[in-house]
């Protein structure tokens, strides 16, 4: 009987040493996945920044918040252009401009110098008569004329009259007038020396007057014409006004 008794107590002791350390394993196991989830929330988050990431701005209600790429301001469009080259192939405003601005130049050094007759081909016959008339009735100029700088010229209204097409040029310039220098100075005589008796003379000149400019801006309206029944016609001056400056 005592042998059984100490295998029994034996047993026992046994089974509360596997519980015991069954618990044990329990109680590590937690342990360990509470530590192991600790490691995950502070090494596994990732630090920094990157653009996918940015917070989205909030939306107000019914609007959509969209950068919108600012359009270059277009400039205004010429009524009748388009008519003009649906009837002439070869227009082009930046082309017709300089060449009116070419005119406009040439033109007004003629006039001044009273010599249109170069210039003839650029003019309507009316136009011609009328610069003609008013250089027959005009004093010769004696002063020169020369540009400041480069007019500017715009396109102001297309128009067309029966078979013609007209174009008025806006033109803004600054003219120079220069007075020519006074005849050269005339030779007089004058005595070498004071003696009672003069035995030479020598010449002596005046020396010549700086010259003076003169500046005046013009503010003028050049209306062009040319016939349509041939794309080859040139565009000639056809009317002259004055404009705002």
């Amino acid at each position: 009987m005592p042998k059984v008794h100490a295998w029994a107590c034996r047993a026992r002791s046994r089974k509360r040493e596997i519980a015991v350390n069954m618990i044990a394993l329990v109680i590590f196991a937690v342990i360990a996945v509470v530590i192991l989830f600790q490691l995950y929330n502070v090494l596994g988050r990732r630090v920094g920044f990157r653009p996918e990431e940015k917070p989205a701005t909030p939306k107000p209600d019914g609007f959509e918040l969209v950068a919108k790429p600012e359009k270059p301001a277009e400039a205004p469009r010429i009524a009748n252009l388009d008519q003009l080259k649906s009837r002439d192939a070869n227009f082009n405003e930046v082309n017709f401009v300089e060449k009116a601005r070419e005119t406009y130049e040439q033109v007004v050094l003629a006039y001044h110098k009273g010599d249109i007759d170069g210039i003839k081909d650029r003019l309507t016959p009316d136009v011609y008569r009328a610069f003609s008339g008013a250089l027959s009735d005009r004093p010769a100029a004696h002063d020169t004329l020369s540009f400041v700088d480069t007019p500017k010229a715009d396109i102001d209204v297309i128009d067309f009259r029966e078979d013609a097409a007209q174009i008025r040029v806006r033109f803004l310039s600054e003219l120079a007038y220069e007075a020519k220098p006074d005849v050269a100075a005339q030779d007089t005589l004058v005595p070498e020396t004071a003696t009672e008796e003069i035995t030479t003379a020598v010449p002596a000149t005046k020396s010549p007057e700086k010259p003076q400019k003169i500046y005046k801006r013009t503010a003028e309206y050049w209306t062009f014409q040319k016939a349509m029944r041939n794309q080859g016609n040139p565009w000639v001056l056809a009317k002259v006004e004055a404009a705002k400056a």
